[in-house]
């Protein structure tokens, strides 16, 4: 959690808490109808040394490829009951950005079926979701009640998007002030943009979290992944939209 209202307080301060715009105007989508990724996130098989970020080292983390700002934690999400890392974690002060990469079919996006579980399953739990345009489609603006340690109760503000690509989705969660600051939610966007997946080869249902590994050192990487921050760790209960796979159809 990284904001909360203190017990009493107005709530509609809160309330009517705005995204931040997008940093460029959605991209035209391409023949499939599904929006094009001209600036990433990258697929696996794109890096062909079209684009300069192609050329710079990222952390191999397995399904996913990332190359974060310096001073920056790394988490790696754990499923209690699996014990395989679902999802990755980049803190900084009073924000964060979760990653989680998703296999999906050949022919059909996943994210509109995602999104509408999410936001769904945000009602469930007494909050509230709306959707805003965002660069590679709508995104979810979430506001979730919370309750903290010293009983004073609030909102967790969150701002969640999918980028559909071949056979995979990668799903971000934009948390605490990355989700409302515009100059972090920019600084996270770019991180995101920089990503690459890795799909694999396997048959995997839709929906199916794809498989993550500790990170693997890389030469001139700038995440900060000492044994503490980068270390796979429990998933903090705090996720926006409940377990890691909540809003992830799996059929």
């Amino acid at each position: 959690m990284f904001r909360r209202r203190a017990k009493g307080s107005d709530a509609s301060a809160d309330a009517a808490v705005e995204p931040p715009e997008a940093s460029s105007p959605p991209p035209a989508e391409d023949a499939s109808g599904k929006p094009a990724r001209a600036n990433g996130p990258w697929d696996v098989d794109e890096l062909d040394g079209s684009h300069a970020s192609h050329e710079r080292p990222r952390l191999d983390l397995g399904s996913l490829r990332i190359r974060v700002s310096p001073g920056t934690k790394l988490q790696m999400q754990v499923d209690k009951g699996s014990g395989k890392a679902t999802g990755v974690l980049l803190m900084g002060e009073q924000y964060g950005l979760q990653l989680m990469a998703i296999a999906a079919s050949k022919s059909l996006p996943l994210w509109p079926q995602t999104r509408a579980a999410i936001a769904a399953d945000a009602t469930r739990r007494g909050g509230t979701a709306q959707e805003a345009p965002g660069p590679w489609g709508s995104v979810l603006q979430l506001s979730l009640p919370a309750t903290a340690a010293d009983g004073t109760t609030g909102v967790t503000p969150s701002l969640v998007l999918g980028v559909d690509g071949p056979r995979w989705m990668l799903r971000a969660t934009f948390l605490g002030r990355a989700a409302i600051d515009q100059a972090l939610h920019n600084e996270m966007l770019a991180v995101l943009q920089d990503t690459v997946v890795v799909r694999g080869e396997e048959p995997m249902p839709p929906g199916e979290i794809l498989p993550l590994t500790p990170p693997q050192p890389a030469e001139d990487t700038n995440a900060d992944a000492s044994d503490d921050d980068s270390s796979s760790g429990e998933a903090s209960g705090e996720d926006p939209v409940g377990s890691p796979t909540a809003g992830d159809p799996t059929a």
